[in-house]
């Protein structure tokens, strides 16, 4: 997985991209510990790079959206490809997570 920070208007975007599954554990933890300094912030994760998610990818989603709220922080999902929504959908995650398409 590849990933891009910037910001914009006082929001932080991360771009994710390639496959969110175990191999990107490591640098997923990264990010979710950089944006969790960020206390109170927006952070939005656009998606429209992530070609594919897994159940392990799925869960370290849930632990950033954690994470964030732990510091008061907001996290939104942006632009998934469909594949992923498909997954965020069957496993009802679009009900947790805000999701902008």
């Amino acid at each position: 997985m590849d990933y891009r920070f910037s910001e914009q208007g006082g929001v932080t975007h991360v771009a994710l991209a390639g496959q969110l599954n175990f191999a990107a554990n490591e640098d997923f933890q990264a990010i979710v510990e950089r944006v969790t300094k960020l206390r109170g912030a927006k952070v939005v994760f656009d998606l429209s790079g992530l070609s594919h998610i897994d159940s392990v990818g799925l869960g370290l989603l849930y632990i950033a959206h954690e994470e964030l709220a732990s510091v008061n922080s907001k996290l939104v999902l942006q632009h998934p490809r469909d594949t992923v929504l498909r997954m965020l959908q069957l496993t009802e995650a679009d009900e947790t997570f805000e999701i902008i398409l």
